[in-house]
């Protein structure tokens, strides 16, 4: 549009008016005649061309910085300069003709560059509709049919250039889609013939050419191939009716193998369905097609958030795929992933395939899997042992929550900021430099001790274990290190050792002796009773074959060979004479059974029984003696059980010693279950089996016991399961020898409840021993009658309510009250 035209007169007048308004403003105000703009305005614009000029005609100087804006020539700023107190003030007739003059000159200019402008303008309108009527021409033909039409891209509009080149890129590329859709057409059609061809048992028949199409070239390989394939199979089979079935198979649609539903949808509306939407929503394929897809989502809103969520991303992108929930035709709800891609080159008519892929079972693992890393990380952190990770340099790189708590501090007072080394002794650092530099070497060590300072000052005692992490190099990385807090061991190795003396001092005081052999009949123990009899020191005996003992007679070598070979578990016996000690012995080998009840030792006694040797001689020296023979055997065998009983209460006395909490516990127990018995009026066979099972109930705490016995806190989880398993391993070690066979099921169940409840096998009333019910009775009352290193002992009231409140739960009734009644008689 061409700008509006000044008339010059009238340029002329307005100034003239201005002029002698301006005089009289002048005398009214008393301003000078003459005034300079940057003297007025205190202008501090250096790059203006009027600053610190004389000339007073600021107006007509181009590019003035004026109200801090730059302006043009007078005419583009007449309006400003007008309203202007300088121009005013300056403005004579010398500066009017001046002023007029410049004026004339400027709108020349002016006039000629909106002529310019104007012709400038015609010829793009004329450009611009000879161009698109080209375009409009070319999209018409293509629109026809001609992909061949191409136009001229020349045009001085940047507009109608590009329009010309997308015209001739769409003809283009519809040129070739119609090429390729004819090359398409074309091999597959001389597919179809040559899978019809094969169809009818042509084996021969082939796909030949060569299509510059590389999909269409693979697939004819890939036909080509099957052929062959098939044309082999039945070569080598001759089953032509399982060829033809195979080709068949072939050719129906590969749609209908994907194991996820697949659906073809335009407008929404189902119009096609593969088989697998049965086994993934049980709808079947012709109950789907022409219904909304409705039928697939939980609710209208759902099916509404779908579409907004898929289509608008279809326009641009063509594939998209997210989580989202679905419904069974049965009403089931599951968690599918929905992939939707678009038919065809455009979303048009919203065509669109969608897969639905049932991943319920994958999201219930993928949160079980989270579940399980949460926990794994927790295992980690609170493991009941530390752990850290080391660099190369000894640098501490990660610590677990234990491992912190172990040494009293914060993860970030230790993490980067040191070395392990500086948290050792001396002693611990030079153990450290050997262990770091033998696992660099080797890649692991196992079982270094050493002390660590902990944050307070104190060293704590540890074991350490760690295998190297290096890289695909093989470089040194890391550590992975277990640190096991090794305090309690050493108390526990202390209390072993201690025990350990307890057991040689109780195993040298036996009257007999005694051997531990190893599986290969090697000696690993003897007490000093044998060290005694062949005048040789124990340690002369360790290690040494039990076939090569000292003796003239020959049958113990044999009968230690006898025991390497044998199967059976039970007792060995062999009586022999020593012509050099002049003794008469009893040797017994009894097996030692491991967990799998497998032959692991054996322990070998060795009973001198000379003097019933000498009383069954001088038995026989005459019928006179058989009397007195038999007075000195019956004796004999008293002194012989006598012999035998005694050893029973020293090794539970032994046993009981370990820890003065439960000195004397044994007898004790034995003692109330014999009252109880006898209140019951049980037979006297039967009161001697209960007499020794009570007196050995508690064998089983050997060796498992006696390393928490003395412990004055709670017991732990894993302590108390250990107590729990002390009738099971009484019966084990009772079980070798032939004559306790009958007290197993009593020592083994004597921590039985009425009530199922008890251990170690949960039995109930009907199938626990009445002996057992007795000594849980006696057993219950003697520990809550004695002083524990936890507790001081309740009076004797305490206990016997409490035998009275578990009477047919935990204890046998009639055996709580037979109990009772010894008690009170006997005023206790």
């Amino acid at each position: 549009m061409a700008p509006e035209k000044t008339c010059v007169y009238c340029i002329a007048v307005r100034i003239r008016q201005m002029t002698q308004k301006r005089k009289k403003t002048a005398r009214s105000t008393e301003l000078p005649a003459k005034m300079k703009c940057w003297e007025v305005f205190q202008c501090a614009e250096r790059d203006c061309p009027a600053f610190r000029k004389r000339d007073l005609k600021c107006w007509l100087k181009s590019g003035t910085h004026c109200r801090k804006e730059i302006h043009g020539k007078f005419v583009e700023k007449l309006e400003m300069c007008l309203a202007c107190k300088v121009f005013k003030a300056n403005m004579d007739v010398a500066a009017m003709h001046k002023t007029l003059k410049s004026v004339s000159v400027q709108l020349k200019e002016y006039r000629k560059k909106v002529a310019a402008h104007d012709r400038e303008q015609e010829h793009m309108n004329m450009e611009l509709a000879i161009g698109m009527s080209e375009v409009f021409e070319a999209l018409k033909k293509i629109s026809l049919g001609d992909p061949s039409i191409r136009i001229g891209e020349a045009s001085k509009i940047e507009l109608v250039r590009k329009l010309k080149q997308i015209v001739n890129l769409t003809a283009e590329n519809i040129g070739e889609i119609v090429n390729q859709s004819h090359e398409f057409a074309m091999v597959l059609a001389e597919h179809f013939d040559v899978l019809h061809r094969v169809s009818q048992g042509d084996l021969h028949a082939r796909v030949s050419g060569k299509s510059p199409i590389e999909l269409l070239e693979a697939l004819k390989n890939v036909t080509n191939d099957m052929i062959v394939s098939i044309e082999r199979e039945i070569a080598e089979r001759r089953q032509t009716a399982e060829t033809l079935r195979s080709l068949e198979a072939l050719e129906s649609s590969i749609l209908s193998a994907i194991p996820h539903a697949v659906v073809g949808l335009r407008e929404r509306r189902i119009f096609f369905a593969n088989n697998a939407v049965e086994a993934v929503f049980g709808w079947k394929p012709e109950e789907l097609i022409g219904r909304n897809t409705r039928v697939l989502y939980r609710s209208d809103e759902e099916y509404e958030e779908i579409g907004r969520h898929f289509y608008p991303v279809l326009e641009t992108q063509r594939v998209h795929g997210e989580e989202f929930p679905c419904r069974k035709k049965n009403g089931a709800d599951m968690m599918c992933m929905v992939s939707a891609s678009v038919i065809g080159p455009a979303l048009e008519q919203q065509g669109i395939v969608v897969i639905y892929e049932d991943i319920s079972e994958r999201k219930h693992m993928e949160a079980a899997l989270r579940e399980s890393e949460k926990k794994y990380l927790d295992l980690y952190q609170n493991a009941p042992d530390g752990y850290h990770s080391l660099g190369p340099d000894g640098t501490i790189l990660e610590v677990n929550n234990t491992w912190l708590e172990m040494f009293g501090y914060d993860r970030d007072e230790i993490l980067g900021k040191s070395t392990f080394p500086d948290l050792l002794t001396e002693e611990g650092k030079q153990i450290f430099r050997q262990s770091f530099a033998e696992l660099k070497q080797k890649g692991s060590v196992e079982n270094i001790g050493y002390s660590v300072r902990r944050k307070d000052g104190t060293l704590l005692p540890v074991v350490i274990n760690a295998t190297v992490v290096n890289d695909e190099h093989g470089r040194f990385v890391r550590t992975r290190t277990i640190v096991r807090d090794n305090s309690e061991k050493m108390v526990y190795e202390k209390r072993l050792m201690r025990a350990s003396n307890e057991w040689r001092a109780t195993f040298d005081s036996m009257p007999y002796g005694a051997m531990l052999l190893d599986r290969d009949l090697k000696i690993m123990r003897a007490n000093i009773y044998l060290s005694g009899i062949f005048q040789k020191p124990i340690q002369d005996f360790i290690g040494a074959d039990c076939s090569i003992l000292p003796f003239t007679h020959s049958g113990p070598k044999e009968f230690c060979t006898m025991l390497g070979t044998k199967d059976t578990h039970a007792t060995e016996k062999l009586e022999f004479h020593d012509t050099v000690l002049n003794r008469h012995f009893l040797m017994q080998g009894t097996p030692v059974l491991d967990d799998e009840g497998l032959i692991r030792a054996f322990v070998i006694s060795l009973i001198d029984i000379s003097e019933l040797k000498e009383k069954e001689q001088r038995l026989t020296e005459g019928k006179d003696a058989f009397f007195n023979m038999l007075k000195e055997l019956d004796v004999s065998y008293k002194e012989l059980k006598g012999l035998y009983e005694s050893l029973i209460h020293s090794f539970v006395n032994a046993i009981d010693a370990k820890s003065p909490w439960t000195k004397g516990h044994s007898e004790r127990v034995t003692r109330y279950a014999v009252a109880i018995a006898r209140e019951l009026d049980l037979r006297e066979k039967e009161i001697d089996m209960l007499r020794i099972a009570a007196l050995l109930h508690d064998i089983g705490k050997i060796g498992t016991y006696d390393q928490i016995l003395d412990k004055p806190g709670k017991l732990t989880d894993e302590e108390f399961a250990l107590i729990r398993m002390h009738p099971v391993r009484g019966e084990e070690i009772l079980k070798p020898i032939k004559q306790f066979q009958d007290l197993l099921p009593i020592v083994r169940h004597h921590h039985e409840r009425l009530d199922g409840r008890g251990y170690p096998d949960k039995l109930t009333d009907g199938q626990i021993p009445l002996l057992s019910k007795i000594i849980c009775i006696a057993d219950s009352y003697d520990s809550m009658t004695s002083d524990r290193p936890y507790r001081p002992a309740p009076p004797p009231e305490y206990a016997l309510s409490e035998l009275e409140k578990c009477k047919g739960t935990q204890f046998d009734p009639d055996a709580v009250d037979a109990f009772l009644k010894f008690l009170a008689k006997n005023g206790k």
